[in-house]
């Protein structure tokens, strides 16, 4: 419905990584839906800051974040020009990108890791190894989850919005200071990939759920 201000949405969004390499099987049942969730009660628990149930045990939270979190949904489409138009006939998708950008502010080594993109296996004892990587790795891959606001129903009954990404990598540069009188903060940019086995929805989901009965 049009000029509804409850339609409006304001607040950044709890931001939560899966603890483990995405492409193990065990995550692959561990989504924001179905089981793992209770109706009409928000999955996040702002007490424990945590998620509630299985999905606590398998997301971490990355803590305090600065500017929110930015999505960056960009198609590329190519074009057929015909002798008879000026312009082009018809576009079609060649391409698709979709980007997660945000910035950490706890500098803990779990968080750092996630920035770096390394796997579990580089952090032991208190320290981080700064991982070189070698021919034929693959990337550590997780599952990230944010629980934001969203739009009040029809019934103006509080709703909570759900962003749900399948597999994310960490794949642009992270550049932080560390200055005098200014905090250091972690910016991350997370690419998302798609998942063939869920046609229509490879890369997630954004779920609008009723927490309020």
């Amino acid at each position: 419905m049009a000029f509804e201000a409850k339609n409006i949405i304001v607040g950044a969004a709890p931001l939560f990584l899966s603890k483990k390499d995405s492409t193990e099987s065990s995550y692959a049942t561990v989504l924001p839906e179905g089981s793992n969730v209770t109706a009409n009660t928000s999955i996040y628990d702002p007490a424990t800051r945590e998620l509630t149930g299985a999905l606590g045990t398998a997301y971490a939270n990355v803590g305090y974040t600065n500017n929110g979190l930015q999505i960056t949904y960009n198609p590329t489409y190519g074009s057929v020009t015909v002798d008879q138009l000026l312009d082009t006939a018809k576009l079609f998708k060649e391409s698709m990108e979709v980007m997660l950008a945000t910035e950490f502010t706890e500098a803990t080594l779990e968080n750092v890791l996630k920035v770096f993109g390394q796997g579990a296996s580089t952090l032991s004892n208190d320290a981080l190894g700064l991982e070189a990587g070698a021919l034929g790795q693959e990337p550590t891959e997780r599952q990230l989850i944010a629980v934001g606001l969203a739009p009040r129903s029809a019934a103006n009954k509080k709703r909570e919005r759900v962003y749900y990404a399948r597999r994310v990598l960490s794949v642009q540069q992270s550049q932080f200071t560390l200055a005098r009188n200014n905090p250091t903060v972690f910016p991350v940019t997370f690419r998302l990939l798609p998942d063939a086995a869920y046609a229509g929805a490879e890369y997630g989901k954004i779920i609008d759920r009723l927490i309020e009965a």
